[in-house]
C-alpha cells in the first residue's frame, strides 16, 4: 500500500453534533431508494432543510461568501443546464399530453420539469456542500464514507439472510422474484446492483487510504461481489465493463492494460455463463423490434407494456422527432401514448422509460445530453489532470458510469460518491502542496 499524506489518517477538528447528524444521515439515506414520501427520498428532504439553513447564514454574512473554484463551475454548468431544461419544458407545451385522472399537480407539464430540475439541483448543491467540507476536513470524509460503506455492508447481509427464507417461500425481504434476485435496501436487483458498484469503488478507496483495515475489507469486497453477482443486474455487469475499459485506456503500460482487459472479459464470461445472459439480451432485442404486436398479448402485464422493454421501442422514437429539444424533462410519462411514439402498441400507463441519461436524451434533447454527460464527468477529469491517486479519480467516474446504464439522475447516492472524490481529491493536491511551499500554504 502507497504511504499517504499524515492528515489522511488522522482527525482534522472535531465535529459539532449537529454535523455529526446530519453526515450520518447523508451515508445512510443514500442508501435506500424506498423511504420516500410520494416520490421524493427523505434524504432530498433533509437537504432542503439544508439549504435554507445555509441561505439563511449566507443573508447574516452580508451575501458574502468564499467559493472553492472548481465548485463554482460546476454549480454554473448545472445552473445552465436547469435553466435550458425549463426553457424546453415551455417550448413542449405544443405537444399532446395524455394524462390520468389520478395524477398529481407535480406530474403536470412543467411543474414536473420544475420538480425534476429542482430535484437535480439540491442534489447537485449538496454534492458541492460535501465535497467542500471533506476537502477542508477529512475527518468529515472518513466519517460519512464509513457510513456509506457499512450500511451497504448490513445491505448485502440483509440479502444473504434474506435469501433462504425467500427460497423457503416464507418472506422475500431483500430478496425478490422467481429467481431470488439480491435487492438489498432496494426495490429491484437493477439499481441494487449499480449501488453495489460503488460500494466496492469506496470499499478499495477506504483499503487504500488506510481507513478499514486490509483483511476485513477484503472479505467484504468478497461478500459485495457475490451480492452484485446474485443481483442479476446486467446494468451493474455493464457499468464493471465499462469500468475496466477506462481503467485499460488510462494504464501505465502494456501489462496493466492487458490485465485490466482479461479481468473485464472475465467478469462479464462468468455473469453471462452463470445467468445466460445472451438469451436474455436476445428475447430483449427481440421484444423491443417486435413490441407493437407483444404489448397486446400482453397487455395487463407492465414489464411489457410499460418501463424498460416499452422504452426501448418509444424512447428511439421521440428522440427521431425532436432530436435537439426532447418532449420536456419529466413529460416521457405523459407523451408516451401519442400514435407518433407509441405507433399500434398497447395503451400503457404513465411510466419512465428506466434507461438512465439515455433515456433523457427523449426529454432533453441530445445538445443538453451532451452537456450534462460533459458535466458529470467532468470531476473525473479534473482528477486524472490532477494526478491524484487512481483510486480517488475512479470514485469520481463511479456517477456517470451509474447514470449512463440505469440509474436515475434524482438518486443521491451516485452525487455522494462523487463528493467523496471532490474531496479527498482536492485535499491530497493540498497536501502536496503544502509540502512543497509551507509558508505559501500557510499564508492562504
Amino acid at each position: 500500500m502507497a504511504e499517504q499524506p499524515a492528515s489522511l489518517n488522522s482527525a482534522i477538528g472535531r465535529r459539532r453534533a449537529s454535523e455529526t447528524v446530519f453526515l450520518l444521515l447523508v451515508g445512510t439515506l443514500a442508501s435506500t431508494v424506498l423511504l420516500k414520501i410520494a416520490s421524493i427520498q427523505w434524504l432530498e428532504l433533509i437537504y432542503t432543510v439544508q439549504l435554507i439553513v445555509l441561505t439563511v447564514a449566507f443573508c447574516n454574512a452580508r451575501m458574502q461568501v468564499r467559493v472553492f473554484r472548481p465548485l463554482l463551475l460546476l454549480a454554473a454548468g448545472y445552473g445552465l443546464i436547469s435553466v435550458l431544461t425549463i426553457l424546453m419544458a415551455v417550448a413542449a407545451l405544443r405537444f399532446s399530453f395524455y394524462m390520468e385522472p389520478d395524477q398529481t399537480l407535480l406530474e403536470y407539464p412543467v411543474v414536473i420539469t420544475f420538480s425534476r430540475v429542482f430535484e437535480m439541483l439540491i442534489d447537485m448543491g449538496a454534492m458541492l456542500f460535501l465535497a467542500d467540507l471533506f476537502r477542508t476536513r477529512l475527518d468529515t470524509a472518513r466519517f460519512t464514507m464509513r457510513v456509506y460503506y457499512w450500511v451497504g455492508v448490513l445491505s448485502a447481509i440483509y440479502s444473504v439472510v434474506s435469501y433462504p427464507l425467500d427460497r423457503a417461500g416464507i418472506i422475500s425481504l431483500g430478496t425478490y422474484g422467481d429467481i431470488h434476485r439480491f435487492r438489498g435496501f432496494y426495490n429491484e436487483g437493477g439499481p441494487y446492483g449499480l449501488y453495489v458498484v460503488t460500494l466496492l469503488g469506496v470499499a478499495w478507496a477506504l483499503l487504500r487510504i488506510g481507513w478499514e483495515p486490509r483483511r476485513r475489507t477484503y472479505a467484504i469486497m468478497l461478500l459485495l461481489a457475490g451480492t452484485l453477482l446474485m443481483s442479476q443486474s446486467k446494468a451493474a455487469l455493464l457499468a464493471v465493463v465499462f469500468l475496466f475499459l477506462i481503467r485499460s485506456i488510462f494504464a501505465r503500460s502494456f501489462t496493466q492494460r492487458l490485465i485490466t482487459i482479461i479481468c473485464g472479459l472475465a467478469v462479464l464470461a462468468v455473469f453471462s455463463q452463470t445467468f445466460d445472459l445472451a438469451s436474455k439480451l436476445r428475447l430483449w432485442k427481440e421484444a423491443g423490434a417486435k413490441y407493437e404486436q407483444i404489448s397486446h398479448a400482453h397487455v395487463g402485464d407492465p414489464n411489457v407494456v410499460q418501463g424498460r422493454v416499452a422504452g426501448l421501442f418509444i424512447v428511439p422514437r421521440m428522440i427521431a422527432a425532436h432530436p435537439l429539444t426532447g418532449v420536456g424533462w419529466g413529460n416521457y410519462g405523459i407523451v408516451r401514448n401519442d400514435p407518433e411514439y407509441r405507433g399500434a402498441a398497447a395503451w400503457g400507463e404513465p411510466d419512465a422509460p428506466g434507461m438512465g441519461v439515455l433515456g433523457l436524451a427523449a426529454e432533453i434533447g441530445l445538445p443538453v445530453l451532451a452537456l450534462l454527460l460533459l458535466y458529470l464527468f467532468l470531476p473525473y477529469f479534473w482528477l486524472r489532470r490532477l494526478q491524484v491517486p487512481e483510486y480517488v479519480a475512479n470514485l469520481a467516474l463511479l456517477q456517470p458510469i451509474a447514470h449512463l446504464f440505469g440509474a436515475q439522475l434524482n438518486l443521491t447516492y451516485p452525487w455522494i460518491v462523487t463528493a467523496f472524490a471532490l474531496g479527498i481529491g482536492f485535499a491530497l493536491k493540498n497536501e502536496e502542496r503544502s509540502a512543497v511551499h509551507p509558508v505559501e500554504s500557510v499564508s492562504a
